[in-house]
C-alpha cells in the first residue's frame, strides 16, 4: 500500500542527475581535451616538430573551423615550415574570427611579405601595429616593409614606435634601420645620431657576417659618402676584425683603403671580399683598380673584366 502511494521507499529510490548536468559535464570534457590538444600543438610547434603540430593542429580546425587560435597556430606552424602559401588561409581565418588580434594580423602580414608581396602585406602589419603598439616586432616590421617599398618618410611613426617597444636585446637592430631610413631621407645629422646609438648598444655576435646588419659598417660605408674618408676607417677596420667572414666589411674597407692609396692593404681587403663572394661585380672592380694601380696590369684586368661581365649578368 505504501509503495503504491508514495513510491519506494527513500533508501531504495534511484537518484539520476538532471539531463542539463550531464550535457555539462561531457561538454566541460570535451573542451578539456580541446585545450588539452591544442596546447599538444602548441608545444609541438614551439619544439620543432613541425609535421606532428600541423598533424595535431588540422584536426583540431577540422572539428572546429570556429578555433581562432587554433587556425592562428596552424597558420605559424605552416610558416615555419617554410610553407607561406599554405599558412595563408588559416591565418586569414584567424584575423576574421578575432580581428582584435595583433599576433594573427602581424602573422599574417608576415606571411603576405615573405611571398613578395610588400604592398600587400601593409594593411596586416599596419593593423598589428595599430593593435600592439608595445610589442617589440608589430611597428619594426611595419617601417621596414614601407622602408623597402622607399616610402621612408610614412615609415618615421612606425619606427618611433618601434623604438619605444623594443626590448634591450632589440634595440640596436631597430637604431640601425631607422638610421638606414635618415640616411634615405637625406638627413645625415640623424642618421649619424642613430648609427653612433646603434654601434653603442650592439651586442657581442649581434653583427655576425650572417646577419648582414653590421651598424660599423653601414657607418663606415655613410661616412665614405659623406667625404669623411679617415673617419670611415675605424668602424670599417673594426667590422672586419670582428667579422673576417664578411665579405661586406672586407668591400667597404678596402674602398675606403683605395681612396686613400693604401693599395696593398686595399687589395688585401679586396681579394678577401671576392673570395667570401665570388659574384660580387664590385668587389671585382675595386680589385681590379688596386691591381692596375700597383702595376699588376694582368690581374688588373681580369678583375676589371669579371666586375663588368657581372654587371652586364644583372
Amino acid at each position: 500500500m505504501f509503495s503504491r502511494m508514495f513510491g519506494p521507499p527513500p533508501n531504495l529510490m534511484i537518484h539520476r542527475p538532471p539531463t542539463f548536468l550531464v550535457l555539462l559535464a561531457l561538454t566541460f570534457a570535451n573542451s578539456l581535451l580541446r585545450a588539452q590538444s591544442l596546447a599538444a600543438g602548441i608545444s609541438a610547434m614551439e619544439g620543432g616538430r613541425l609535421e606532428e603540430a600541423e598533424r595535431i593542429l588540422s584536426e583540431i580546425v577540422r572539428q572546429q573551423p570556429d578555433s581562432a587560435d587554433a587556425n592562428l597556430y596552424l597558420g605559424l606552424t605552416r610558416f615555419r615550415a617554410s610553407r607561406s602559401a599554405a599558412a595563408r588561409a588559416p591565418l586569414e581565418r584567424a584575423v576574421s574570427l578575432s580581428p582584435s588580434s595583433a599576433r594573427a594580423w602581424k602573422a599574417l602580414g608576415l606571411v603576405t611579405m615573405s611571398n613578395g608581396n610588400l604592398e600587400g602585406a601593409l594593411p596586416a602589419l599596419g593593423k598589428a601595429c595599430e593593435l600592439a603598439e608595445n610589442d617589440e616586432e608589430a611597428c619594426y616590421f611595419l617601417a621596414r616593409n614601407l622602408q623597402a617599398l622607399g616610402r621612408y618618410e610614412s615609415a618615421r611613426a612606425p619606427f618611433d614606435k618601434a623604438l619605444r617597444a623594443a626590448p634591450e636585446a632589440m634595440t640596436a637592430k631597430v637604431h640601425r634601420a631607422v638610421a638606414l631610413n635618415f640616411v634615405a631621407l637625406f638627413m645625415p645629422a640623424e642618421a649619424e645620431r642613430h648609427f653612433i646609438k646603434a654601434i653603442k648598444l650592439a651586442r657581442p655576435g649581434q653583427n655576425g657576417p650572417e646577419t648582414n646588419e653590421d651598424a660599423r659598417v653601414d657607418y663606415g660605408a655613410f661616412l665614405f659618402r659623406q667625404g669623411r674618408t679617415e673617419e670611415a676607417l675605424r668602424p670599417l677596420e673594426q667590422a672586419a676584425h670582428d667579422s673576417p667572414s664578411s665579405a661586406r666589411a672586407n668591400l667597404e674597407w678596402g674602398r675606403v683603403l683605395l681612396h686613400l692609396n693604401r693599395l696593398s692593404q686595399a687589395a688585401a681587403c679586396l681579394e678577401r671580399a671576392v673570395a667570401l663572394e665570388p659574384g660580387n661585380s664590385n668587389a671585382h672592380l675595386l680589385l681590379g683598380q688596386a691591381y692596375l694601380r700597383l702595376g699588376r696590369t694582368s690581374q688588373g684586368e681580369t678583375e676589371m673584366r669579371l666586375g663588368q661581365e657581372g654587371w652586364k649578368g644583372n
